[in-house]
């Protein structure tokens, strides 16, 4: 007889190519990856995959059974999904998927009264940029910068997050305060990676263009905003990050550098689920009562 659980680590070895990607998706190790896959190929009598100098390559029967692996573990989310969704019972795990210029420090500042309210349920926040898939059930509810279009899933917009031009108090007082955009040439200037612009409003090309040369450039919201307060440079910064910040000083009044809106998304099967429609709906009203701050409204210096 087959293991389901051998079936899953296969199927993630499948889709990720190689021991190392599947181990870092399934959070094990590669030698326990390495056994699974060893006694599943034991007991069928067969490799499934050949192992090559660039990872792993799929036998033919490997390919016939990631087919057939898959719809199990489609159907397996489902039940979970189904089974989730009429639990009636305030207490259990609610995991949140979450951007980490959201998730790594205001959510979490936030979601207190929740837990005070609902001291049974465990809030398990998965702070990740990268698309949590909800209908493999990698999270319960997302936050997310777009629209989904998948019709299983029930999404509401929320709140417009705004950024802005910031500086730290102590590079200004180095290098003088900028009055004009076009002053921003003669600045140290912080970029981001296009992938975070990618779900963003505005065109990232306008935010390159006002600079001569970047100081400092990440792929992490964190790692940028950390620059801007260790004083790299100008860059932009979440204006609801920036309102934690009273050593932050906003340029150029209100400008919005780029925007993108937040969409609180969950699977309409789950949201039947007591401690999943209550966590859903805690975060949609808290976003909303938090709104002027995400578009900036509440200002640095009035916080």
């Amino acid at each position: 007889m087959l293991d389901w659980e051998d079936l899953k680590y296969f199927l993630a070895m499948a889709e990720h190519g190689s021991l190392s990607a599947a181990a870092r998706k399934l959070n094990v190790s590669q030698p326990t990856l390495s056994r699974r896959l060893t006694a599943l190929e034991e007991n069928i009598g067969a490799e499934l995959f050949a192992r090559t100098r660039t990872g792993l390559e799929m036998t033919l029967l490997g390919e016939q059974m990631r087919h057939h692996a898959r719809h199990m573990q489609d159907d397996v989310h489902a039940i979970e999904r189904l089974v989730t969704g009429h639990d009636s019972s305030l207490s259990g795990s609610v995991m949140i998927s979450c951007i980490e210029a959201v998730g790594a420090v205001w959510l979490v500042k936030n979601l207190k009264p929740f837990n005070q309210q609902y001291p049974g349920i465990t809030v398990d926040v998965k702070v990740d940029n990268a698309v949590s898939d909800l209908l493999r059930r990698e999270a319960d509810i997302a936050l997310r910068m777009f629209r989904p279009v998948q019709n299983d899933l029930v999404a509401k917009r929320t709140v417009t997050m705004n950024y802005g031009y910031y500086a730290s108090k102590k590079y200004l007082a180095s290098r003088g305060t900028p009055e004009r955009l076009s002053e921003l040439k003669d600045h140290n200037f912080i970029l981001p990676h296009d992938e975070i612009l990618t779900h963003t409003k505005t065109d990232p090309r306008k935010i390159y263009a006002l600079s001569r040369s970047a100081a400092f450039r990440s792929n992490s919201m964190m790692a940028l905003a950390t620059a801007v307060k260790e004083g790299f440079g100008i860059g932009a910064y979440s204006c609801v990050m920036a309102a934690e910040e009273p050593d932050l000083v906003r340029l150029f009044d209100d400008l919005v550098v780029f925007s993108t809106d937040i969409w609180l998304v969950s699977h309409a099967e789950l949201r039947r689920s007591a401690r999943i429609r209550a966590m859903f709906d805690f975060l949609g009203d808290m976003l909303v009562a938090n709104a002027d701050t995400f578009s900036g409204r509440i200002s640095v210096s009035a916080a």
